[in-house]
């Protein structure tokens, strides 16, 4: 959009501010914003939130209400949600999902109701900060999970699973972040947002092959752990990159997916029961890999 300069005075010279962007960050006339005038375009920018406060949503409106929709509420950045309900389950979904929102707490309940609320904003002022930790978490989940299945500990697959949860708590308040505060490169939160859907759905794929072999009670065919191994290694390439650049690393990352998946999609025609899950599961995570690096790829462009 285009702005007229307008002069006050001898040496002043002004431009509005779009009103669509001050209402949206609640604007008004003594409010200090952001002015970055160190190129040929002058950025204008705040620390506000968008006003996305308060919600009111009756359940049966979305069909079956589940613990995954609110989740979906919190990260849409929403301050205060009221939920009504007519299923007395549904209220099991809540409590049972609220744990895992970082800040949420049940302020009020009634017997069709329950009102739900943001305690703290303390955590949602470092988005970088959240982000590293939820692939610290992830770089965790792999190397243990791949561990536990190259000695037979199967039992420890259980307890991993709450590495999973937490990887979901962190990821969830990035996405929280992105849609209440949009990120610092503002033409690129599509693509960081990207990034972080596919940390969580990458820490999914070790949840998943926990779940296949916690009760398992044979070692694992060699083959298929040096190929879980690879994978893994593919995935820490990605997060070292996404952390310092390296040609080389971005290089490896697009020529070495379709070997890889070559490779696993032969394996997985001889294979049966277990270990056709395991590779499935094995290209799931390569798979999601690349669609984080080339998100990745786009926002550094």
């Amino acid at each position: 959009m285009k702005r007229k300069i307008v002069q006050h005075g001898s040496s002043s010279l002004t431009i509005t501010l779009p009103k669509k962007w001050v209402d949206k960050y609640k604007l008004k006339k003594g409010d200090e914003v952001n002015v970055d005038d160190s190129s040929a375009t002058v950025m204008v920018s705040t620390e506000k939130e968008t006003a996305l406060s308060k919600k009111e949503f009756h359940a049966q409106t979305s069909g079956v209400f589940t613990k995954n929709n609110l989740s979906h509420l919190y990260q849409l950045g929403y301050d205060e949600i009221e939920i009504k309900f007519d299923d007395p389950h549904t209220l099991d979904e809540i409590k049972e999902r609220v744990p895992n929102l970082i800040g949420f707490e049940i302020i009020d309940q009634k017997e069709n109701k329950v009102y739900i609320k943001s305690i703290t904003n303390t955590l949602e002022s470092d988005f970088d900060l959240l982000l590293r930790k939820s692939f610290q978490i992830t770089n965790e989940l792999a190397k243990d999970t791949l561990t536990a299945l190259e000695k037979s500990n199967f039992s420890r697959l259980t307890e991993l699973k709450n590495m999973e949860l937490l990887n979901n708590k962190f990821t969830d308040v990035c996405l929280r972040i992105l849609n209440k505060r949009g990120y610092k490169h503002d033409k690129k939160v599509m693509q960081i947002y990207e990034v972080v859907k596919n940390v969580e759905r990458i820490a999914d794929q070790f949840k998943y092959i926990g779940n296949i072999f916690q009760n398992h009670n044979k070692k694992i065919d060699k083959e298929l752990l040096i190929s879980f191994k690879e994978a893994i290694n593919y995935y820490l390439d990605f997060y070292q990159m996404f952390y310092k650049f390296d040609p080389k690393l971005k290089e490896k990352i697009y020529l070495h997916r379709k070997k890889m998946i070559k490779k696993y999609l032969s394996q997985l025609e001889k294979s049966k029961g277990n270990d056709s899950l395991f590779l499935h599961y094995i290209i799931s995570l390569v798979e999601k890999t690349y669609e984080g690096a080339g998100a990745y790829f786009a926002l550094v462009l």
